[in-house]
């Protein structure tokens, strides 16, 4: 660490922290920490209730201004926090409720370090991304946990469902702007202030396949932070790796990034990861975007599994490659009579007794073992012991590569 970043740190750390410190000398709060990556601040009351302030918007409408000003404005969210989040029924939230997309890390840190861990509500939605619900309050938002369904006395499907059509009405908007493209056309949703949770409209059944219908094309989302989004209609496959640029440049800089890679619908109208043969013009690049975001999502799963002593298998690592040629992969080893957790990989490194290793496709391992996803892990682990039988070992060595 340099000098000047030991002892004065980053302004964004300082407001953070000067922060922190205002909340937990506030009437009411029994606990709070300061999170410099997301940077927020997440607390909990005293007598029931968490919350957080998100410090991006604050910190922009501070630069310049004395710490009074600070004060003022964390006093007055604090206190509009507290009010909102007096016990609350079911009839009185059911209506603000929204969609929102996350990394799949998000579910094990919102509540972090506070009674109730892991217990937000989600449910996968594309691959390292789940689906969240939040209830929309005029100064902040509140995400729903399973806390909640057990005071509110609903099950997760209604409130997943009520968030949805919450969203019926902005989803049959923006549906009347699309018309047929001449050319190749780009469409930017901005939600700057995080209020229209329009970058959520992915998420609401048949609004992209109604896309199609009302352009004729194939539409193309991307979806680079967890504000907003970008509907490309019309490229052709020349194009493409320009879009895709465009989104790893707009995932690069965004405050909380979302997702580098391309969606689109399928036959059956469901919201899928956008693919291109090998060898097409941007394979290369949504190759390398997906083993980036793999190996993050894993990454951070990894940590913590490791941080709470999970003991009932190994939790095998899955490593970000670039090979000679410049093409990214992924791979995971499988070591032979030793329980363990295997994440999903384009590659499988078998390591047998003997020491030896070699390296198969994951679609070529699926195909000769059966692997079944294990209950409760997002991204998704694989229980694996003992390798296969020797008959099917001397099938997969003939397809290592």
């Amino acid at each position: 660490m340099s000098f000047l970043g030991g002892v004065f740190g980053s302004a964004r750390k300082r407001f953070g922290e000067k922060v922190l410190a205002q909340v937990l000398g506030y009437d009411g709060i029994e606990s709070a920490e300061f999170d410099a990556d997301a940077f927020e601040v997440r607390f909990r009351f005293r007598e029931a209730g968490y919350g957080k302030l998100t410090l991006d918007t604050l910190f922009k409408r501070c630069a310049g201004q004395p710490d009074a000003e600070r004060e003022r404005r964390v006093g007055d969210l604090l206190r509009d926090f507290r009010t909102e989040n007096e016990p609350d029924t079911w009839d009185s939230v059911v209506g603000r409720l929204r969609p929102v997309l996350r990394g799949s890390e998000r579910m094990h840190v919102e509540l972090e370090g506070f009674e109730g861990r892991d217990l937000m509500l989600w449910r996968p939605a594309l691959p390292c991304l789940i689906e969240m619900v939040v209830v929309d309050r005029p100064s902040t938002i509140q995400f729903v946990n399973t806390l909640d369904l057990e005071r509110w006395g609903v099950d997760a499907d209604q409130v997943f469902r009520a968030a949805h059509v919450n969203m019926a009405g902005l989803a049959m908007n923006t549906l009347a702007a699309f018309e047929p493209p001449t050319g190749t056309k780009v469409l930017e949703f901005a939600d700057d202030d995080g209020e229209s949770y329009v970058g959520s409209l992915p998420l609401i059944e048949g609004w992209l396949a109604g896309v199609r219908t009302r352009t004729g094309t194939s539409p193309i989302v991307l979806m680079p932070g967890h504000l907003g989004m970008f509907v490309v209609l019309g490229a052709t496959a020349e194009q493409l790796p320009v879009f895709l640029e465009l989104a790893r440049e707009k995932y690069d800089e965004a405050l909380r990034p979302l997702s580098p890679l391309p969606y689109t619908v399928d036959a059956e109208g469901e919201v899928v990861p956008f693919r291109v043969p090998e060898g097409s013009p941007g394979w290369q690049e949504i190759r390398g975007a997906e083993a980036g975001m793999a190996a993050h999502s894993y990454r951070v799963q990894t940590e913590r599994l490791r941080a709470e002593r999970y003991r009932e298998e190994a939790v095998s690592e899955l490593m970000h490659v670039r090979a000679p040629d410049g093409t990214e992969h992924t791979m995971t080893p499988w070591t032979d009579g030793v329980p363990t957790l295997l994440p999903r990989a384009h590659f499988v490194c078998l390591v047998t007794m003997t020491g030896e290793v070699f390296r198969v496709a994951w679609e070529d391992v699926v195909a000769h073992v059966p692997l079944t996803p294990a209950p409760g892990f997002d991204p998704p682990r694989y229980r694996v012991d003992d390798h296969p039988s020797a008959e099917v070992m001397d099938r997969l060595r003939a397809l290592a590569r």
